[in-house]
């Protein structure tokens, strides 16, 4: 989507602005050589306007559901990446490219239809535009035969003509980007104002100051649409002790670590850190506090020392060295060409 407006902004605009200055500038020109040609040659406009604005209404929805199907395509493709080996491991090669096969035609259908509607209006433009210029030849050669304008000027008349309603051929081409910039401008924006879903709170919370005990008092939680998983959970941590959850797969393991952490929030009771809200606690502050090791293995494009080091940007070197060799990773990353470089 943003390449599809950089592509707008890059070429489209340039050309709505060459198209403004060139009609006020030869426009004014042909007012002041002969008003009544300049009349003529300014009849399609009005016309071409109307329909541009007609065009786009029903162009618009049509690269809207384009861009839609353009984000599907995508998201199959990068699922299909990320998950090769799960594919392969299942021989799901074929179904997957049945689904991809799907999600492209569905992609291509619509294209097709969006332009149907831009391959009309662009004809459209150009007969009006004929038109016109074929009005001011014989307009305007009826008034050099009659000595009404020099034949110079109708001479000139005709050139400036030319430079008036040919830029106006581009129009359609022009709208057509437009409508396809502006498609994509609106899923931008409409992923730029959803509202934040998890507002983080004001309390500071001092990384040295926190002592670790953990609270769960009567928590209620149920994932959108079902039924709950948790119900008045109560839990106390004391600081300095180690807990161990069992139980059964989707019985709320993983989802207690999540409230905890506030990727959701409860629905609910409360969850308190050394005896203070965490929803009243700032959202950076609290995170920070606590050490996730998640069950979901993800690789940041980066050096291996800047993956070990992610949330701890400024680890020195060593610590990231001692770190590899407690998680019994730094041979096979020595052995690595450029080591933790690589």
């Amino acid at each position: 989507d943003i390449n599809q407006l950089e592509r707008f902004l890059d070429h489209g605009a340039n050309e709505i602005l060459q198209l403004i200055t060139t009609v006020l500038a030869v426009g004014a020109a042909m007012v002041w050589l002969s008003p009544g040609v300049a009349g003529v040659a300014f009849l399609p406009i009005p016309v071409i306007l109307w329909g541009s604005l007609q065009f786009q209404h029903r162009l618009a929805p049509r690269y809207r559901e384009v861009r839609e199907k353009a984000g599907d395509v995508a998201s199959l493709l990068a699922n299909n990446l990320g998950g090769m080996l799960t594919i392969k491991s299942y021989a799901a090669e074929a179904w997957e490219k049945q689904r991809l096969e799907k999600e492209s035609e569905a992609y291509r259908l619509s294209n097709r239809r969006a332009i149907r509607v831009s391959a009309a209006f662009i004809p459209l433009i150009r007969f009006a535009i004929l038109f016109a210029f074929l009005a001011i030849l014989v307009i305007g050669g009826l008034q050099a035969w009659r000595g009404v304008i020099a034949v110079g000027s109708y001479s000139f008349l005709v050139f400036i003509t030319q430079r008036l309603l040919w830029p106006l051929t581009t129009l359609g081409r022009t709208l057509d980007d437009y409508q396809r910039g502006m498609a994509s401008t609106d899923r931008v924006v409409e992923l730029l104002d959803t509202p934040i879903a998890i507002p983080s709170g004001q309390r500071a919370l001092p990384l040295e100051a926190v002592k670790g005990t953990i609270e769960f008092d009567d928590v209620g939680f149920a994932y959108g649409g079902r039924l709950p998983i948790l119900e008045h959970f109560n839990l106390h941590v004391p600081a300095g002790s180690t807990v161990g959850i069992v139980g059964a797969t989707g019985s709320g393991k993983s989802t207690i670590v999540k409230l905890l952490l506030r990727l959701y929030e409860v629905q609910q009771g409360r969850i308190l850190l050394d005896g203070q809200p965490i929803t009243a606690l700032r959202l950076e502050d609290l995170r920070r506090a606590i050490g996730l090791v998640s069950q979901e293995v993800f690789l940041f494009h980066g050096t291996v020392a800047e993956n070990i080091a992610y949330g701890s940007f400024q680890a020195p070197r060593l610590a990231i060295e001692r770190a590899a060799a407690q998680a019994e990773a730094a041979d096979f990353i020595e052995a690595l060409p450029q080591g933790y470089d690589t």
